[in-house]
């Protein structure tokens, strides 16, 4: 049975270890079997202390980001503590100034991911500095990325600290987050105070708008980004209808396990041809005349193929993107053997 992964995003100080403490409060209660992940930057863990208390293990990944110095870290610990404990559920605090893309990444490695099922991703909103740290005039372009990113791929989000937040500002912050994410459920609270059965029974969006697209069949959804024609993006800035179609904001994933060895040069021709909205590819495979599996990665059209010493992982490929052409690329896979 795979673990219940939630994934706790926000920038710095919106509320995330107080969302945690309440979940696991929650949690214990229910007498679920949970491992906490906290990733702190700094070479000292100050929030991982307060839920000593909670009588669930604690996993600490500090001296680095998840998302990127230490993704390695994440994955490996991630093996350790599902192999020796076995948990109903997973839950992992990122630190502030983590992208949920790389994240994911660190979450979809091939041996991982029959291991694990990530229930959603929470971004917990700071409502009182959100407008400011998203304003490229007060913020690096950097951050706003960041914080941007952090409610583009939240499949759910929590807007805290309304109390502190005057009316007029809140009403900007949820326009603001309506643009960036029109599908996510959002949930205004004090205190990362929200009703945790409803919390706990979030689902990806991915499965929510897949749905949808079949149930509407003749809404075309985009399969590539980043080729807008000038045109396109002048309409865009301007509120007008474009002649593209527009593209859900969530991440999914899907695995595709090889059936046997595959042609080197036309495996590594699919990876560089794969389009722009496939963000990460990686996994074991087995080329014609070759007794050593390879480990791939693709990342923003660079491919690493490295020989795999162990056999022990299965030949599987795993892909993180938005709005991928599934068919397409599987069908273009199966031309690699």
């Amino acid at each position: 049975m795979s673990a219940q992964v939630y994934l706790l995003t926000g920038y710095l100080g919106s509320g995330k270890t107080t969302l945690l403490q309440k979940m696991l409060t929650h949690l214990r209660a229910q007498d679920c079997k949970v491992v906490v992940m906290m990733n702190e930057m700094g070479e000292e863990d100050i929030d991982g202390e307060q839920l000593q208390g909670f009588g669930f293990p604690v996993k600490k990944l500090l001296d680095g980001c998840i998302c990127c110095s230490i993704r390695g870290e994440m994955t490996e610990s991630l093996k350790e503590v599902i192999t020796s404990l076995n948990p109903d559920k997973i839950l992992i605090e990122t630190t502030g100034v983590a992208d949920p893309i790389d994240v994911i990444d660190g979450l979809t490695h091939p041996e991982l991911y029959e291991s694990i099922d990530l229930k959603g991703i929470i971004s917990v909103v700071d409502a009182s500095r959100f407008l400011e740290l998203n304003s490229r005039f007060q913020s690096t372009s950097a951050l706003v990325k960041t914080i941007r990113n952090q409610v583009k791929y939240a499949d759910l989000l929590l807007v805290n600290k309304v109390d502190m937040t005057p009316a007029d500002m809140l009403e900007k912050v949820q326009r603001k987050l309506s643009e960036l994410n029109p599908h996510a459920p959002v949930h205004l609270t004090i205190q990362s105070d929200m009703d945790l059965h409803t919390l706990l029974s979030i689902t990806r969006l991915t499965e929510h708008l897949a749905a949808q697209r079949e149930a509407v069949s003749n809404v075309p959804v985009q399969k590539s980004i980043g080729r807008m024609s000038p045109m396109d993006r002048l309409k865009q800035s301007l509120g007008m209808n474009t002649s593209m179609p527009s593209l859900f904001n969530s991440i999914e994933t899907f695995s595709y396990p090889f059936t046997g060895p595959v042609d080197a040069a036309k495996f590594e021709e699919f990876l560089y041809s794969l389009p722009k909205n496939v963000y990460r590819a990686k996994g074991y495979v087995l080329f014609h005349g070759r007794e050593q599996l390879i480990s791939f990665q693709h990342t923003d059209n660079q491919v690493h193929l490295f020989p795999f010493e162990n056999h022990g992982p299965k030949m599987v490929a795993v892909f993180i993107g938005e709005g991928m052409n599934r068919e397409k690329m599987i069908t273009d896979l199966q031309k690699c053997y």
